[in-house]
């Protein structure tokens, strides 16, 4: 089986529908917790990693899923790594 993303950062190529249901590690309101890719997220800017985690309390919210995505390249802006680089397959 390939190798589908490296152990420091993920990477806008690595994604695709096979991560789908994969564990991950990722940063959510400056806090590292574990979650599950529930979808994968794209449009004409950025692609990126739809993440159902566990419950993370901010002041009085709280929040269960992120969105991890990277700036694809274009003719005016270069490609960037958002908060994708910090998730991680686990």
């Amino acid at each position: 089986m390939k190798q589908l993303c490296n152990l420091n950062k993920m990477k806008a190529s690595e994604i695709n529908k096979e991560l789908i249901g994969k564990k991950v590690s990722c940063v959510n309101t400056g806090e590292t917790v574990k979650g599950i890719i529930t979808n994968i997220y794209e449009d004409e800017d950025f692609i990126g990693l739809r993440i159902k985690h566990e419950p993370i309390q901010w002041g009085e919210d709280t929040f269960t899923t992120l969105l991890s995505t990277s700036r694809k390249a274009s003719a005016l802006m270069p490609a960037s790594e958002g908060n994708l680089k910090y998730t991680k397959l686990i």
